[in-house]
């Protein structure tokens, strides 16, 4: 692929309007005492006491911060979450639950069920409280404000365009809040997750996405787009009307608010990809965020889903693009939660299913998108950042393995694991165990506020609550000695 040259920026990088969002913040000088204290890691921060064969069924020490009461929580909503029943009609019982209890009942059964198994809190005090508690296991938070938009929602196209962006900046304002929140609790690496999708209209990502397929390889419009972010630029796109590029150049204002916002307190900022008919989009937004954010230190994360055909030579590209204009390239690598609504709409529109074949396929995939990243890393962890995001056994072993014989400092900065929050604790306390910086992702809101979020999760994560029966059968031990 052509090299496009970084001089298509007027110079950005330099402007006394946006100067702070090039401040360096956070260096690996400041990385705390979560990752630091044990033997396991030498002085070099080699891991030195890694095993090819990683054990991940000690579930006295997985669960040891686990109360008794909580173990059985977390058994019950497991297996509940395995029905499909349940999980299908799980909104529509949630909501007629509300509708019979009354809210204030409903919250606090809710608190004490399902919501309190997968979402941090709804203040900045229940946050804090749940991060408190992961630091104590040397577990960090990736932060999620519960919010997003399918073109299937509805949500706008049924208002005006003013309740339209009434919404987008009550979620902006939710982010920045979050951000704060997030800055301020005490991580080496603070980090949260956004979904562009609650910023601007999923049927404008929807729109650029049919017309900018590959945006790495269209690299003008990923400088046009992080030029128009940067100095509030009107820029044109033949294929949008009026009403769109209007629309585009509010959700550019957004991010913008969101690159500041996470330059100026050293946050880690993943990007999400949601469906196949909008990531390019979202794809295009997130590179132009990294030209505009990583300069000084990888920031900003694009997510890439495994379980498409291509990704590691679609993520390929993005870094070599990235890297072209020398800033850092950072990566959310996940599997995927989207699989069974992409192969019905493929089935249905009559076009090629986009997702590997098989279970097997998607693992090589995302096994080779793995060790380029962290090859990337192990050559230049200054330029390429990666959080391995996994409740596969198999492949945290290899990476594992992968960041020994690569002599990659696990203290650095530039490698991370994740797990979703209130499950795979056997995988993550194993991982914290071992001294790996590891993260779980925290869905923040309120219980209204995260009620179709929570469904919307156990729908597509329905394959992952499935294959929980280990960790179920872990559980039991422990609580069974308790």
């Amino acid at each position: 692929m052509a090299t496009i040259s970084s001089r298509v920026f007027r110079g950005p990088l330099h402007k006394t309007c946006v100067k702070k969002l090039f401040r360096t913040h956070h260096s690996s000088e400041k990385f705390g005492t979560q990752f630091s204290a044990a033997a396991s890691i030498s002085e070099k921060g080699e891991c030195t006491n890694v095993t090819d064969d990683i054990r991940f069924d000690d579930y006295r020490k997985a669960f040891r911060s686990m109360s008794r009461l909580e173990l059985a929580r977390s058994i019950a909503i497991l297996r509940l979450c395995a029905n499909n029943r349940v999980v299908d009609s799980s909104l529509q019982l949630m909501n007629t639950s509300r509708k019979v209890l009354g809210r204030r009942l409903f919250d606090k059964i809710a608190k004490g069920t399902v919501y309190g198994q997968f979402v941090g809190g709804d203040s900045p005090e229940s946050l804090r409280t749940t991060v408190a508690r992961l630091h104590d296991t040397g577990i960090g938070p990736l932060v999620a404000v519960s919010m997003e938009e399918d073109t299937t929602d509805d949500v706008m196209y049924g208002s005006s365009l003013v309740e339209a962006d009434r919404k987008y900046n009550r979620n902006l304002n939710a982010v920045l809040e979050c951000l704060h929140v997030i800055s301020g609790l005490n991580d080496p690496h603070p980090m949260m997750q956004v979904k562009v999708t609650s910023l601007l209209p999923a049927k404008l990502c929807e729109a650029i996405s049919k017309h900018v397929p590959h945006p790495s390889q269209t690299g003008h419009v990923v400088e046009k787009v992080a030029n128009a972010m940067l100095h509030d630029d009107k820029i044109t796109m033949d294929f949008l009307s009026e009403e769109q590029m209007a629309e585009l150049h509010r959700g550019l204002s957004r991010l913008k608010k969101i690159c500041e916002a996470a330059v100026d307190k050293g946050v880690i900022v993943m990007v999400d990809a949601e469906y196949t008919y909008f990531n390019p989009a979202l794809n295009l937004l997130s590179l132009a965020m990294m030209l505009v954010c990583n300069r000084q230190k990888t920031l900003v994360y694009y997510t890439y889903q495994n379980y498409l055909q291509g990704m590691d030579d679609y993520m390929k590209t993005d870094m070599t693009y990235i890297h072209s204009h020398g800033v850092g390239f950072g990566t959310k690598l996940v599997r995927g939660a989207y699989i069974d609504k992409e192969r019905r709409l493929a089935r249905e529109a009559g076009y090629p299913d986009p997702t590997n074949p098989c279970h097997q396929a998607t693992s090589d995939t995302y096994h080779r998108s793995m060790n380029v990243m962290l090859d990337s890393i192990a050559k230049n962890p200054e330029r390429s950042s990666a959080i391995i995001a996994s409740h596969n056994e198999t492949t945290v072993s290899k990476a594992v393995k992968r960041i020994k014989d690569l002599q990659i400092n696990p203290k650095g900065g530039s490698v991370f694991f994740g797990q979703l929050f209130g499950m795979c604790e056997h995988v993550t306390f194993t991982l914290s165990e071992m001294k790996m910086p590891v993260y779980k992702s925290i869905p923040y809101g309120s219980v209204e506020d995260t009620l179709a979020y929570l469904s919307r999760r156990a729908m597509e994560n329905r394959s992952v609550l499935e294959r929980a029966q280990r960790e179920k059968t872990l559980m039991w031990k422990a609580l069974k000695e308790r």
